[in-house]
């Protein structure tokens, strides 16, 4: 199954990210109030929020390849792309919030193969004669 390997990445990234958070949380307990409001935090968050979300999506698109009769192409590209769209994206922001240079310019590859793959999912669903 196609999706499923959506489904299992899904649930492995949104543990990551609940880890992430409360790595953040242990940062930020005791620390000062200019900590609190830093950009860095900022970036933290927005980074935190994104990874959640775009888990989401991988265990719910995943469940759908798994369910829908999807062109097998269609289900093997839209699958690829979404979790390498993840880990591009929101990947490559936790990564420039931890302070890693240079990787903030490959999420916006990352946030072009989610549009892709929606396109795709769209195509796919509208193409679907039967639901399991």
């Amino acid at each position: 199954m196609v999706g499923k390997k959506n489904m299992v990445f899904g649930f492995v990234y949104f543990l990551a990210s609940l880890l992430l958070g409360m790595y953040m949380a242990f940062l930020l307990d005791g620390a000062d109030a200019h900590v609190l409001t830093s950009e860095a935090r900022k970036a933290f968050r927005g980074a935190h929020a994104h990874a959640n979300l775009e888990s989401l999506l991988n265990i719910f698109f995943g469940y759908l390849l798994c369910r829908l009769a999807i062109e097998a192409w269609v289900a093997k590209v839209a699958s690829a792309l979404l979790i390498i769209g993840a880990l591009l994206h929101s990947g490559m922001l936790i990564l420039a919030s931890l302070g890693l240079p240079g990787v903030l310019q490959i999420a916006p590859v990352g946030s072009l193969l989610l549009v892709a793959m929606m396109a795709l999912m769209a195509y796919g669903v509208l193409m679907t004669k039967q639901i399991d």
